[in-house]
């Protein structure tokens, strides 16, 4: 539907309290696993003769879990597991903003901690991690590994569908991952100005797809997957926020130096001055991590 004549789809449904959730609570949303702060662990369901999570464990970083990925590589190779033995996994990408936020807003924790694959998308988060656990994580951010899924997509043989941003971005996504990646298999694409969600879910659902992509803002995004997760048949969600836009060529990617030196959220600032409000949450972050670096001696 047009941009003309409705709005983006906000949720009113109430989240589950969840407290520290393990990995499987997903498939369903209730476990009986024992949590161990700092880490947790998914029981097997389905599977039976599958003793693992086909997922790394995760960190801690003020109590919200990040998966302890290698490379991009293997963040792809978990995907593509969990796709090959039917698991469903809903990723979302962690950052400083969304892990402060999760300390003021119930709402937002709850959010985080119902998803099962959490992607180290900042460079505060992988520090922190480092600081308060030594972990060496790399950033795995979340168009970055949108982008990594989509080279791997023919290959693998997923069918994909692209759920929201405005109409030109997702179409000019659409697009340009087909111009960019021959044999890939887009079974749907629609923007996010909708006002009938059981025909979207529907439309989702009758596509076949195995991989489905929300870009409506973050919580927004993730709210829409854990409202409708019982309901879609797709094997793996992400938000994925802006991507579409850079996808698409309407939104310039940082630049490589920004990328690899984690100053992204400079780049931004710079391009876009009146995101100050919202860098102000960096120094708060670290603040936060040299208390609980302090509190650990």
């Amino acid at each position: 539907m047009s941009a003309n004549n409705t709005s983006y789809y906000t949720s009113t449904a109430t989240p589950m309290p969840v407290g520290m959730m393990s990995s499987a609570s997903l498939e369903g949303f209730s476990s009986s696993a024992v949590i161990t702060p700092g880490f947790r662990r998914e029981r097997v369901q389905g599977h039976p003769e599958n003793t693992g999570t086909l997922l790394p464990d995760n960190v801690d970083v003020h109590g919200i879990p990040v998966t302890m990925f290698d490379s991009y590589e293997h963040a792809v190779r978990c995907v593509r597991d969990r796709i090959n033995a039917g698991r469903k996994t809903f990723c979302v990408a962690i950052n400083p903003e969304k892990i402060f936020g999760a300390h003021r807003k119930p709402v937002l924790r709850d959010i985080l901690l119902k998803a099962n694959m959490h992607i180290c998308d900042g460079v505060g988060a992988a520090i922190a991690a480092r600081l308060l656990h030594g972990e060496r994580l790399p950033r795995i951010t979340g168009v970055g590994l949108f982008t990594e899924l989509m080279k791997a997509a023919p290959r693998e043989r997923w069918c994909i569908y692209l759920l929201g941003a405005s109409p030109e971005a997702n179409e000019g996504a659409r697009r340009r991952l087909e111009q960019d990646h021959p044999g890939i298999r887009i079974v749907g694409a629609r923007d996010g100005f909708f006002e009938s969600n059981e025909e979207v879910v529907r439309d989702i659902n009758d596509s076949g797809a195995h991989m489905l992509f929300v870009a409506m803002g973050s919580p927004k995004q993730e709210q829409w997957i854990i409202d409708n997760y019982e309901r879609l048949d797709t094997t793996f969600m992400m938000g994925v926020g802006g991507t579409y836009d850079v996808v698409s060529g309407r939104v310039n990617r940082a630049p490589a130096f920004f990328r690899k030196t984690g100053t992204e959220w400079l780049y931004r600032l710079l391009s876009q001055p009146s995101r100050w409000r919202r860098q102000t949450v960096l120094p708060r972050f670290a603040l936060l991590t040299l208390k609980a670096k302090l509190s650990f001696k």
